[in-house]
């Protein structure tokens, strides 16, 4: 679970993990970005209370930054990632994990027609992301309604295989995924999800967009010559 500042939504998030997910076996990796804010002892009295909840803090890498490198500290047979803010409630990512159970590896979407997003979504928000979504398609050759949704599982052995393609540590770090998975013969599936819009993110609709379509052209732009020089 990668956090940057997220005092505000840590705590309940955290609770509503532990509990819906209570088996010994499960275990909460989080990645804390460079936290200035309280999030750090937060997450530290849940590691206190809890075995399974295990704390990484890392200088500003990024959200793929931190993904790639907790997933590397990681060794168990399923490993996903989710949003710290709950928007993916527990029980979906537990649906994610089922759909793994029969590929290679499940993505939440919140753009299949049986998703379901009890809060509306502002315009603004909801028409970057249609807009990204659709360039990722054509742009990336990938098949995916919704790359960004912060909900994920994959086999340990897709991890292990796709880790040392990954450039991205931004943002951009789903599509890298999703694009090195695919290349390398992986089968991930997108599976509609429960997803509920929080109050407080940190995403603004103009500038991250540009800042993504940036990130989209490099990401694009290295696997193209990665392709030609194979």
């Amino acid at each position: 679970m990668p956090a940057h500042n997220e005092e505000q939504r840590i705590d309940r998030t955290l609770h509503a993990y532990r509990a819906a997910l209570p088996r010994a076996g499960v275990r909460f990796l989080m990645a804390l970005d460079s936290c200035s804010d309280a999030t750090p002892e937060i997450v530290g009295r849940h590691a206190r209370e809890d075995r399974r909840v295990h704390v990484f803090e890392y200088p500003k890498l990024g959200k793929g930054g931190v993904i790639t490198e907790t997933f590397r500290r990681s060794d168990a047979e399923l490993v996903g990632f989710v949003d710290a803010d709950c928007a993916t409630p527990p029980r979906e990512l537990l649906r994610l994990a089922s759909a793994t159970a029969r590929v290679d590896g499940a993505i939440g979407s919140r753009r299949h027609p049986a998703a379901l997003l009890p809060a509306r979504r502002p315009f603004a928000r909801l028409l970057t992301s249609a807009g990204f979504a659709n360039v990722v398609r054509l742009l990336m050759r990938l098949p995916y309604r919704d790359t960004q949704c912060g909900a994920k599982v994959l086999r340990r052995e897709v991890v292990d295989d796709v880790l040392p393609h990954l450039a991205a540590r931004d943002l951009l770090f789903d599509v890298d995924l999703l694009a090195a998975a695919r290349e390398r013969g992986w089968r991930v599936v997108e599976v509609p999800t429960v997803w509920i819009d929080q109050e407080g993110s940190r995403v603004s609709a103009m500038s991250d967009s540009r800042r993504m379509g940036a990130s989209l052209m490099r990401l694009w732009l290295r696997r193209r010559l990665k392709a030609v020089t194979a």
